[in-house]
């Protein structure tokens, strides 16, 4: 089963990177090749464009395509997913799109949110750079209020923190992703999502 995958993110963002590999490990039937993943660069492009991108990855033979962009920042929207989600299904039913084949995944507030749900993960990955002394456990942050501002937290935590190097490596070391959708309600839509197009 083929998909495509629409993010906010630019070509090198970790979101690239780590979206594709988490519909593959969730379900081992997905296929994705390097052009079906369409990067925008910012979440106004994604609003306004990834109705038409979504319909031509369709008719080029792609299964379901999954819209992902993060709750924040803004971008100069309001913010709420929900009126993110209006503009874009606006933009599908004015282009006739299957909807029952189209995912949007709008994540709360960010990539980075879901991935404090794991502080082990976190505390593994950063202590390889200190083997000479013990790093104080990163906690689990277990509710969206918690989340938020997750970038900072991390660079609190451990200073050489880079979302580009270190979070698909961070990521790989996470083993309980249903723990991960317990504390994070749209990291869990998209997992659900996935696991649902695979039966």
């Amino acid at each position: 089963m083929r998909i495509g995958i629409i993010l906010e993110c630019s070509s090198k963002g970790p979101d690239a990177i780590i979206y594709p590999y988490l519909a593959t490990l969730f379900c081992a039937t997905i296929q994705i090749s390097n052009g079906d993943v369409i990067t925008l660069n910012n979440k106004p492009n994604l609003i306004s464009e990834s109705p038409e991108i979504a319909k031509i990855l369709l008719n080029s033979g792609c299964h379901y395509v999954f819209i992902i962009w993060d709750r924040m920042p803004k971008w100069g929207g309001t913010g709420n997913c929900k009126d993110d989600q209006i503009e874009i299904n606006s933009g599908l039913d004015s282009l006739a799109v299957d909807k029952g084949k189209v995912f949007l995944c709008c994540i709360r507030d960010m990539l980075e949110s879901w991935m404090l749900g794991d502080g082990n993960a976190i505390n593994a990955y950063f202590q390889q750079f200190s083997p000479s002394h013990r790093l104080p456990q990163f906690p689990d942050y277990k509710s969206s209020v918690e989340q938020s501002q997750p970038e900072e937290k991390l660079k609190r935590y451990n200073k050489r923190y880079n979302k580009f190097s270190d979070n698909f490596k961070i990521v790989k070391l996470i083993s309980d992703f249903d723990k991960i959708a317990k504390r994070n309600d749209s990291f869990k839509y998209f997992k659900d999502c996935v696991e649902y197009i695979c039966k």
